[in-house]
């Protein structure tokens, strides 16, 4: 049965249903959720949606415990059934197998590592994640929208605004040469944009940009980063996809196969998910998984 607590961070009571703007719960059931039985608990999780919807909220919480959220994680990523989207709306890596590729998947205490051809995953789900969607009640799990998001007091990344030489890449997913880890200074707290490099072009160039911001600096990096193709990761305070791989063209399609997106007119609206899919402030986004068609 469902023990796990429906809130979301937001505690405001309406005024005229006297339930919570965040979790749909009223004030007696708050106070008492700890204490109550845990099949008390799952008759209130069965009217929250129904009360969500009357009172006009969007973003709601699944009824998953840590262990729920692990399992489908890894579910997922098994049966290739869901892509999962890491960064922010205009600078994301997806991460999916590609038609007829397998997922070799690991699971050791609350960390989730796996590996496909082209791309690498990793993940850190602990009891500070909280798996949200924006889906209709009535939408089935394995065709719903899953936000993992992390409590903020868990930690946020550092926002560099500039290129910046990271140094060496402490924990790698993908055993290569290449170790030097180069920021490309989205300044956003939800996730960042890296690549790794070994020693070329491609580094040479990124050590002449430190310093400066990546929209001066992409006519400059653009070419060079196209043609080599370093590694990417991206990393939000969930964890980091890594993917490799050729770059495409502009006008090319992007691969079926873990790849990433680094779109400057997208990353100008500074948005951290799509639009209609606002978190709540007490929450940072981790990952997206969308269901697979």
């Amino acid at each position: 049965m469902t023990t796990a607590s429906p809130c979301v961070g937001i505690c405001k009571l309406d005024d005229a249903t006297g339930w919570c703007l965040g979790c749909g719960r009223s004030g007696t059931e708050i106070a008492d959720w700890r204490e109550s039985p845990a099949d008390w608990r799952s008759a209130i999780w069965l009217e929250i949606p129904e009360r969500l919807k009357q009172l006009g909220v969007a973003c709601r919480r699944l009824p998953w415990t840590k262990t729920d959220m692990q399992n489908f994680v890894v579910q997922s990523l098994e049966q290739g059934s869901g892509t999962f989207v890491m960064g922010v709306v205009g600078a994301v890596a997806e991460f999916a197998p590609a038609t007829g590729q397998s997922v070799a998947v690991e699971v050791r205490d609350d960390k989730i590592t796996a590996h496909t051809d082209g791309g690498a995953l990793h993940m850190w789900i602990d009891d500070d994640v909280r798996a949200l969607t924006f889906d209709p009640p009535s939408t089935p799990i394995e065709g719903t929208h899953v936000v993992l998001a992390v409590k903020r007091e868990r930690g946020r990344l550092p926002a560099v605004g500039s290129i910046a030489d990271l140094g060496e890449d402490a924990a790698p997913l993908i055993d290569e040469s290449a170790k030097q880890l180069f920021d490309l200074g989205l300044n956003r707290k939800e996730a960042r944009f890296c690549v790794r490099v070994a020693d070329g072009s491609a580094r040479s160039v990124l050590h002449s940009a430190a310093g400066q911001t990546l929209i001066s600096s992409l006519p400059m990096l653009g070419p060079v980063l196209a043609a080599e193709s370093p590694t990417r990761v991206i990393e939000t305070a969930l964890g980091r996809i890594e993917v490799q791989g050729q770059i495409p063209r502009p006008g090319e399609r992007s691969p079926d196969r873990p790849h990433t997106h680094l779109l400057p007119d997208q990353l100008a609206l500074s948005r951290a998910m799509p639009v209609g899919m606002d978190l709540p402030r007490a929450y940072l986004p981790g990952a997206l998984c969308y269901p697979r068609a």
